[in-house]
């Protein structure tokens, strides 16, 4: 969780003020995407909600200090301007419950492949 919490704080910098949020937001989405999908296995949904919810606080952070306004603006950009949030994903519903008799992993070598 704290790794995951320094790479956002990391994309949503201070340095990367003169980039377009829509840049920032498909960083970040980047790193989602292959964050959730290692830890999608098990009990998680609660961490992802947690880890979304502070990825759209810094995206809204980092829109008012990009427009030097306040954090009720950048919340005002994020969530009400842009139909879609500024196309930053969604962590809900990718969770998998383990089932019993089915591993949670496919096998390596499912299709055949040898070994490189």
């Amino acid at each position: 969780m704290q790794h995951a919490r320094n790479r956002i704080r990391e994309i949503t910098a201070r340095r990367r003020l003169p980039l377009h949020p829509q840049v920032i937001v498909e960083d970040l989405n980047l790193f989602l995407r292959g964050w959730m999908a290692y830890f999608k296995y098990g009990h998680s949904a609660r961490r992802f909600s947690k880890i979304g919810r502070y990825a759209e606080e810094r995206v809204a952070h980092f829109i008012s200090r990009k427009h030097r306004r306040s954090r009720a603006f950048g919340w005002w950009v994020f969530a009400v301007s842009s139909p879609n949030r500024l196309g930053l994903i969604s962590p809900y519903g990718t969770v998998v419950a383990p089932r019993a008799g089915k591993p949670w992993r496919e096998r390596p070598n499912a299709a055949g492949e040898r070994r490189r």
